[in-house]
């Protein structure tokens, strides 16, 4: 069976190579090269394997034996490049003809161009020839050319071209993934809706024929003679009906109210009383630091019943520096227009912006900015509700932190039935924050650092505020959170808050702002939409598939390692790992004979089962700079478990990755 790393060799190369140069004699060199040893018999080529310098150096060095017709080097990563030079001295007095195969784990774009320059210092120039390519994409094939030196002026731009477009290809084949992934999803998303629509055109057709069956009933005879049996019997019924008209229905009890949910309970259980305010609101008269803090509320066409909650639950912060700048945005509802009449005039601190056409959510916030004075900016959406301390806790925190730069709080939604829904969120997560926008509410942001990210783009309506925040965080990691109840968001029709799919747009907007921030911070790599929690996945780029040492610790239970080690195999697209299984003294029988023909690296440990020795051991014994540690009871289910951990632990900042 070909090794999973070379999958990308055309398994006929051997074929091609007999074809385009006929050599009677073939140099294979590597430390990979052995795997394709055999290639070359049913073409009678004699071939030769070496892995390294000295094995080249053991070979016949005069004469005939000495020179091979063509030497095909499997190139390492750029972390094994220290010995090219030698190595390529040794090729270049062997052949004339050579090609070159990226090996496991290197680097076309960064290991390609400076080989071929240093093999054109020794005479070699690359002719770029396709039928080479189709052995390998990243293959070339080099020959000795006298008298081609002012090739070498050319050859720095043709290589970093090369490599660009090598780039460009692995980019496009990452896009294509991606888009194929995401196409898969929705097929399965589809699926099981065709299911449930299969199940209530199932239903519908029960229901009808019920419908048919029970209009047959009414029609048949034995119902007429049902109903002359029991027509005595329903003269009191009568009469009770006919009571009630002339002397009225009796009085039905009172409706119960309905009892709060568990969580409303919880939450009046925590919530600050009245006495709790009023000793808040001399606390923050006291403050030391108490920044003027503009609230920020863009309006449009609002029930005003929700914009005067909105409204009131501003009005009553306990903090008492702050503005209520409202954004109208070209409002036409003439309850909502009228409201915002009455508002310029109750209080100064509320501000009433209107401008002369709808220009969006982005639009009007930004409108907004322009008029707001707060040193921080707070955003309360025109239907939502603050608790009366919200402000008061944010700048109570910066009393002790006044370096933060933006503060957010957890969450709920205002339903029919109540509030419900709390979202109790973790601490500042920037990895957290790629998968979807859970700063949300209630967020206020230091007003300089909103200017320095650039306000809200329009281009991003719709989660113009995720777009905000991830540019806020490439410029400051001050980021607190208060884990406490502070902002009630209102579920409607047009809210993203019972439900992303009302605005796809929404989500787009807010897949298209990661891409933008990986992009922003360098990071290469595609993100992906889960249709189930509608989370943004980012699918970042390798950019070097190093080895992966995959330990396993065992003692018996075949029946387990077997099921783990075939799954690995057979599932894993990664293309560069090894198993090393370490057995702790396994006695069966089935074991033995299990271990007696084991494909992979086995190593023994002698002694009490010590989970923790075992490991040490196995990485004693490998060299890999990725280590994966993994029970014998686990299966692989995902082709791209190994790939997606990679993407993280290549990450600098990243030291360990768990799944």
């Amino acid at each position: 069976m070909q090794p999973r790393f070379f999958q990308t060799v055309r398994s006929d190369f051997a074929r091609l190579v007999a074809r385009k140069f006929a050599p009677e004699k073939l140099l294979l060199v590597g430390s990979d090269a052995s795997q394709f040893a055999d290639v070359g018999r049913k073409d009678d080529i004699a071939s030769t394997v070496c892995s390294g310098v000295a094995e080249l150096d053991a070979l016949p060095q005069n004469g005939r034996e000495s020179r091979f017709d063509l030497a095909i080097w499997f190139f390492p990563p750029e972390s094994e490049a220290a010995g090219d030079g030698p190595l390529l001295e040794r090729l270049a007095a062997r052949v004339d003809n050579l090609i070159l195969i990226p090996g496991a784990g290197a680097d076309v774009s960064k290991r390609r161009p400076g080989l071929v320059l240093r093999l054109a210092e020794l005479g070699f120039y690359p002719t770029y020839d396709c039928e080479v390519v189709e052995i390998e994409a990243g293959a070339v094939w080099l020959s000795r050319k006298k008298g081609a030196e002012p090739m070498s002026a050319v050859l720095p731009a043709v290589e970093t071209a090369f490599a660009r477009v090598n780039a460009q290809m692995r980019g496009l084949h990452r896009t294509l993934r991606t888009r194929m992934s995401e196409l898969e999803a929705a097929d399965r998303h589809i699926a099981r809706l065709e299911e449930k629509v299969l199940k209530l055109k199932k239903a519908q057709r029960d229901l009808k024929q019920l419908k048919a069956e029970k209009q047959a009933l009414r029609k048949s005879p034995e119902r007429k003679v049902g109903q002359v049996l029991l027509a005595p019997y329903r003269l009191p019924q009568k009469l009770v009906r006919e009571v009630r008209k002339r002397f009225g229905r009796p009085v039905p009890p009172k409706a119960l109210a309905l009892s709060p949910n568990e969580y409303q309970s919880w939450l009046e259980k925590r919530r600050p009383t009245e006495s709790d305010l009023a000793a808040a609101r001399e606390q923050a008269r006291a403050f030391t630091y108490s920044p003027l803090i503009s609230i920020i509320t863009p309006v449009f066409n609002t029930p005003a019943v929700w914009l005067a909650e909105a409204v009131e639950s501003a009005m009553r912060q306990v903090y008492e520096n702050f503005e209520l700048v409202l954004v109208d945005d070209g409002s036409t509802l003439a309850e909502t227009v009228a409201l915002l009449a009455t508002m310029e005039g109750r209080d100064s601190r509320i501000v009433v912006v209107r401008r002369e056409s709808t220009g969006g959510i982005s639009a009007a916030s930004n409108s907004g900015l322009e008029r707001a004075r707060g040193e921080w900016i707070g955003l309360l959406d025109h239907d939502d509700v603050l608790e009366p301390d919200a402000l008061f806790e944010v700048v109570k925190y910066l009393q002790s932190n006044p370096a933060t730069d933006l503060v957010f709080s957890d969450e709920d939604k205002i339903t029919e039935e109540g509030l419900a829904a709390p979202q109790f969120k973790p601490d500042w997560s920037p990895d957290f924050l790629l998968s979807y926008n859970y700063l949300c509410h209630f967020t206020t942001v230091r007003r300089e650092i909103v200017e320095r990210a650039g306000r809200f783009r329009p281009e991003f309506d719709g989660a113009q505020d995720y777009d905000l925040f991830l540019r806020i965080s490439e410029l400051t990691t001050r980021i607190h959170h208060l884990p406490r109840i502070l902002y009630h968001w209102r579920r409607s029709e047009t809210s993203t808050s019972d439900n992303i799919r009302r605005k796809p747009q929404a989500l787009e907007a807010g897949r298209r702002a990661v891409e933008n921030h990986l992009r922003r911070r360098g990071e290469r790599g595609h993100v992906t939409v889960d249709w189930q929690t509608h989370a943004y996945w980012v699918k970042r780029e390798l950019r070097e598939t190093r080895r992966i040492s995959i330990i396993i610790a065992t003692r018996d239970r075949i029946d387990l390692l077997s099921r783990c080690i075939e799954s690995i195999t057979a599932k894993t697209s990664y293309p560069n790992y090894e198993i090393i299984v370490v057995d702790n003294e396994s006695k069966s029988d089935e074991a033995k004979e299990y271990f007696r023909n084991f494909e992979h690296r086995l190593l023994h440990f002698h002694g009490p089962f010590n989970f923790s020795a075992l490991n040490n051991l196995a990485v004693e014994q490998t060299n890999a700079p990725w280590l994966l540690f993994l029970n014998n009871d686990v299966e692989v289910i995902e082709s791209e478990w190994l790939t997606v951990m990679a993407e993280h632990v290549q990450r600098p900042e990243v030291g360990a990755v768990g799944a």
